[in-house]
């Protein structure tokens, strides 16, 4: 395994790809309206959860709410670089285009820079993504995360 310290720029942080289920955006959106109230909510006829209101409302299908593929795409970087991630680490995103549900997403990241830190630490800034199967982006961003030798 690959010590988050040992990127190189243009290497490809590792990955996956998730098929967006009409259940997954369910879950996400129970669990929103749940937390925001602290009792048990569901989300919804919304263009996330119903496709007759999603094409109502201009949309081909219903799709996963935005702040998912940015959920997403911080659990490869949490994957990959582990606390420092989470204690050092700045995602920003920005949805392009619809993620519709039903298809496949690619959730991917790539070193951009890579610059030497006191005591082996090592800052990271990242190109990080959402793609479909077409390689059609739908979610674009950056990262930066400063990352410390293993102790």
């Amino acid at each position: 395994m690959t010590a988050a310290t040992d990127f190189e720029v243009g290497a490809m942080i590792p990955g996956r790809e998730l098929v967006v289920t009409p259940e997954r955006v369910q879950w996400y959106g129970d669990g929103m309206h749940t937390a925001a109230t602290g009792e048990l909510r569901r989300a919804g006829r919304n263009i996330h959860t119903d496709v007759e209101y999603a094409r109502q409302q201009g949309l081909t299908t219903a799709i996963a709410d935005g702040m998912m593929s940015t959920a997403w795409i911080s659990s490869i970087l949490l994957k990959a670089f582990g606390r420092d991630y989470l204690e050092r680490g700045e995602l920003r995103t920005k949805y392009i285009k619809p993620t519709n549900v039903g298809i496949t997403v690619k959730i991917l990241g790539r070193i951009r820079e890579r610059e030497a830190r006191p005591g082996g630490a090592v800052r990271f800034v990242l190109d990080v993504w959402t793609e479909d199967l077409a390689g059609v982006k739908l979610t674009d961003g950056d990262a930066v995360v400063e990352a410390h030798p293993a102790d």
